[in-house]
């Protein structure tokens, strides 16, 4: 497993100026094979091999300019002795005449330039629009060298697997290996035994790949299947949208080899993720999707199997299979996606770190992400560029993504020149200094050939790696458009174009790998094969594939109350109890955390005052004790924003971590608490992606306040509340979201709770908020012990997880007990004492009904006023919304009393509009003489909160007075 880039940094932190002396001192008895010298430096040297120049320029500190070299090599030479730069020249044999050492100078300095800026004269564009600039560190006249002297034999010590060559023979090599039909890019690369295995890849003759006849054969007709599909769809479902590869049919190829160089290594599964872009080709020729269940789906049919599903385009849709290559299986699958175009990446991140679980991959080789981009997409959308940022992350790294660009040149109608700021789209992935591999899509063996080189990297390496397959796109942006009102060069160009097959079909018939009239026959065959799949198509037989393996024992319910076996017996409670709230001395804990754990452990031992995180923490380990995984992702989630959880225990002595969690018994589950990155779309879009992967693991997500979940409203949109409607893929993704009113200004004060309740319907979620801690505590283990798996979005706490109210018995966790979708006032409540006796209930004037914090607010308001004839009944579960429950808790006060509904947000959020229909059937059910819900709440308002303080507090009074007038 390749070391993160922090680890890296550490390793090679000794490079700078004041420690140039001593590492001189080191590379040269390095040089003169010294064995004194220590084995860690010998070993250092050699990595670096012929590029010991590096050093000098680590050790004289960054440059953060380009700067030309300086052709005047009498004073280049004379600065390097000054300066003792470790250079090709202490390399030099020293009976060399003075002319000889510097034309070594110069000549490894030309190779050094084409190994970082050969890419910019490669021949990428199979368009050949692409104009390159002229630049003169590629050429040999800009260090002195002239024609005549070109076969002039010069000093190599072994640069470019040469002890002697010649300018002629150099930029032979050099232009074959870095300005063919591939590019790369990997001198950017800091960690010098990943830059030397590039190098050595590209240039050792030894490691070429050679194709044999039959291989060309695999792929011309690989290359014919991908251009048939295509020709037949065009052809039968005239203007219908596919999103066609046209153009680019290279991506084919590049994935099969992909996948068997990956079956090589013995990997198990690869997971892909892609927009729309040529993706029912790659359903068809690489997972293996039956061409007939594909005519079927555009014909409109919907899946037997699926009669209740919204269902989606069929460009959108996923798919698995196995696949088989020399006798090694693999499982392929394509996820679910959006038009949202790289929405779908740390999905496919988050089911690849989840399968690897799953698979105890340590080493994280045997499942590994594909992730197949736009040109414009992959430079334009942030979300690129936060799975970048979390890629080498202990809590979110996967052991790199294999990425492949189609590079159409255009997106939609735009041209790259208002597309991105840089010279490539590949460009973001330097962030994470990922090596970029550029290749002319109609070279189809130069497309193999990267893609082998790209895979033997990501699987040595555990880091991301780039291909950016430049090729183009034959017709529109979809099949309807009319793409020269925009582009029309380029169009005018494409139309002349041969197609990827009749290019290499040519190529393959005049070397006399295969005759015209086996080409001809190919095409023909399986054009006859299309046929015959288009015409049974009527009679295919779909059905849902998602709930099967890890999934077969869940099943997608629809209008059925579940509330699971939830409750646990006391005495397995206190017994987790003393495992998790028992710190061992040696871990030197800070004393105020020391403190709160004692009085957790001491209410939990009394049975009374357990609070908001005792109760999580019970949650979790139970579930832990149980053989259900606990996975919580957030930002600051082990400690907790509000200082509330502290599940993970720093040592104050060597700051070393302990979790209380992971400490209960030897056959309990992991649990895993991390603390993510600044990002709440990446980080959301993972967590829902190991949800689909992991339905026996308890997976959360915490926003760090409820404000900021609004950061991945795509993920909460297109995946979460409509990915089992749309895809009939089940997730049991929990979303923990801080909301309450509390005067911290409209930021901190909402999660948006309205957009949720919009989004529900057709059982597709569920949304809660809990006001007692025990009922948290049934949440979250209903959400693991029940046959079927829904999202569940809590509205969590935050001055209520220090409220002396908002606190439970031991009682209330046990196995009597349950989640209650609706909870009565504390003052009718017999289990609780001290509070106001209210009327009897003809007597009762108003029914307050109202959901989370408020309650509190109103209680304690209650409370001072000595108000006995209002009473409150709390919402827990929005959706489903608990309508038969609320309508038996408040008929009896059908006759005499007014029903309100109460919230602290403004009218036009929170769960006014969402709750109002549903009160108001329950009224009608009832036969309520006041039978119209009225509302008390804060006016509409275009922002969630006041950042006021004393406006807060008075519109929080005028809700009360107007609760008790």
């Amino acid at each position: 497993m390749s070391l993160s880039k922090n680890s890296e940094f550490e390793k090679t932190s000794f490079l700078n100026k004041s420690n140039s002396e001593f590492i001189d001192e080191m590379y040269l008895k390095f040089i003169n094979k010294d064995k004194a010298l220590p084995s860690s430096w010998k070993e250092y040297f050699t990595e670096i091999g012929d590029e010991l120049n590096i050093i000098a320029n680590e050790i004289k500190g960054p440059s953060w300019s380009p700067k030309k070299i300086n052709i005047n090599v009498n004073q280049y030479e004379k600065n390097n002795l000054e300066n003792k730069e470790i250079d090709i020249s202490e390399k030099l044999n020293t009976q060399l005449p003075i002319d000889s050492n510097k034309d070594s100078i110069k000549a490894v300095t030309l190779i050094r330039a084409y190994r970082t800026q050969g890419h910019l004269l490669a021949n990428l564009d199979p368009l050949g629009m692409r104009q390159s600039d002229y630049i003169d560190e590629l050429h040999p006249q800009f260090y002195g060298f002239v024609k005549e002297n070109y076969e002039k034999k010069i000093f190599l010590n072994g640069v470019i697997n040469k002890e002697y060559s010649n300018i002629k023979e150099i930029l032979t090599f050099l232009k074959k290996t870095y300005c063919k039909n591939i590019g790369y890019e990997f001198m950017h690369i800091s960690n010098p035994t990943e830059r030397k295995w590039f190098r050595d890849r590209i240039e050792q003759d030894d490691k070429a790949i050679q194709f044999t006849k039959k291989d060309k054969e695999v792929f011309l007709n690989k290359l014919i299947q991908t251009e048939g599909f295509e020709k037949f769809l065009a052809s039968k479902y005239i203007g219908t949208k596919r999103f066609g590869i046209d153009g680019s049919e290279s991506l084919i190829l590049t994935l099969e080899q992909i996948i068997k160089i990956g079956s090589q290594s013995k990997i198990k599964e690869v997971k892909i993720g892609m927009s729309h872009r040529g993706r029912l080709n790659v359903l068809a020729n690489v997972l293996q999707k039956s061409y007939k269940k594909i005519f079927n789906e555009f014909s409109g049919e919907i899946e037997s199997d699926n009669k209740n599903g919204a269902g989606d385009v069929k460009y959108h849709l996923g798919a698995s299979s196995d696949r088989v290559f020399d006798g090694n299986s693999v499982h392929v699958s394509l996820t679910d996606n959006p038009s949202h175009l790289e929405a779908v990446n740390p999905v496919v991140l988050g089911q690849t770190r989840a399968k690897q679980f799953f698979h105890k991959d340590i080493e994280r080789n045997k499942v590994i992400p594909i992730l197949i981009h736009g040109d414009a997409a992959f430079a334009g959308q942030g979300v690129v560029a936060e799975c970048f940022a979390m890629s080498g992350l202990p809590g979110h790294n996967t052991g790199g993504a294999i990425h492949i660009i189609i590079n159409n040149q255009v997106g939609f109608t735009t041209s790259p020149e208002y597309a991105r700021s840089s010279p490539y789209p590949s460009d973001i992935a330097k962030m994470v200094e990922a090596p970029i591999i550029h290749v002319n899509g109609d070279d189809p063996e130069a497309t193999v050939y990267a893609a082998t080189i790209a895979t033997e990297f990501r699987l040595k390496f555990n880091r991301d790696v780039v291909i950016d397959l430049t090729c183009y796109r034959r017709f529109g942006h979809n099949e309807g458009d009319e793409p020269s009102f925009t582009q029309p060069l380029m169009y005018k160009k494409i139309r002349s174009h041969p197609t990827t097959v009749q290019i290499y079909g040519r190529k393959l018939i005049e070397e006399k790998t295969v005759t015209e009239e086996e080409l001809v026959n190919l095409i023909k065959n399986f054009k006859n094969l299309l046929d015959e799949h288009y015409q049974n198509a009527k009679d295919y037989k779909s059905k849902i594939e998602w709930y099967e393996g890890t999934w077969s024992r869940y099943k997608p319910i629809k209008g059925k109350d579940k509330i699971g076996v939830t409750g646990v017996d006391e005495s397995k409670i206190l017994e987790i109890s003393e495992k998790i709230h028992n710190i061992p001395e040696d871990k030197n804990i800070h004393k105020t955390i020391l403190k709160i754990i004692n009085i957790r452990k001491k209410s939990i031992f009394e049975g009374k005052n357990i609070d908001w995180s005792t109760a999580e923490t019970l949650a979790f380990g139970t579930l832990l004790e149980e053989g259900y995984p606990v996975r919580l992702v957030g930002q600051d989630s082990a400690r907790g924003t509000f200082s509330q959880r502290h599940s993970v225990l720093k040592n104050q002595n060597d700051s070393s971590r302990y979790i209380p969690l992971n400490n209960i018994s030897k056959n309990q589950k992991r649990f895993e608490v991390i603390d993510s990155f600044l990002s709440e779309l990446a980080v959301l879009g993972f967590e829902y992606g190991y949800s689909l992967v992991e339905p026996s693991t308890l997976t959360l997500w915490e926003a760090q306040f409820g404000d900021f979940a609004n950061g991945a409203q795509v993920i909460i949109d297109q995946f979460i509340s409509s990915g089992e409607r749309k895809w009939s893929r089940a997730s049991g993704l929990v979303l923990l979201l801080p909301h309450g009113y509390e005067g911290q200004g409209p930021e901190h004060s909402s999660a948006r709770l309205e957009r949720f309740l919009q989004l529900c319907s057709n059982d597709n979620m569920q949304v809660l908020n809990c006001t007692t801690p025990a009922n948290y505590f049934h949440a979250l283990r209903r959400q693991i012990h029940t046959d079927f798996r829904k999202p569940l979005v809590i509205m969590t706490p935050k001055s209520l997880l220090r409220n002396k109210y908002c606190v439970s018995n031991l009682a209330d966790f046990s196995k009597k007990n349950y989640f209650h979708r609706v909870l009565g006032d504390h003052a009718i409540d017999s289990k609780v004492q001290g509070f106001i006796k209210l009327k009897e209930s003809s007597k009762i004037r108003k029914v307050i009904i109202c959901s989370g914090k408020i309650y509190f607010d109103l209680l304690e308001a209650r409370e001072k006023l000595k108000v006995n004839d209002v009473i409150f009944y709390r919402i827990e579960q929005l959706y489903p919304f608990p309508a038969k429950s609320l309508a038996k808790e408040i008929k009896p006060y059908a006759k005499s009393a007014k029903f309100y509904w109460c919230q602290e947000e403004p009218k036009n959020m929170g769960a006014w509009f969402s709750v109002r229909d549903y009160i108001q059937w329950t009224l009608d059910t009832i036969k309520a003489n006041n039978d119209k819900i009225s509302y008390i709440g804060r006016n509409s308002d275009a922002s969630p909160a006041t950042g006021y303080a004393k406006r807060h507090i008075s519109e929080q009074q005028e809700i009360i007075n107007k609760v008790f007038e």
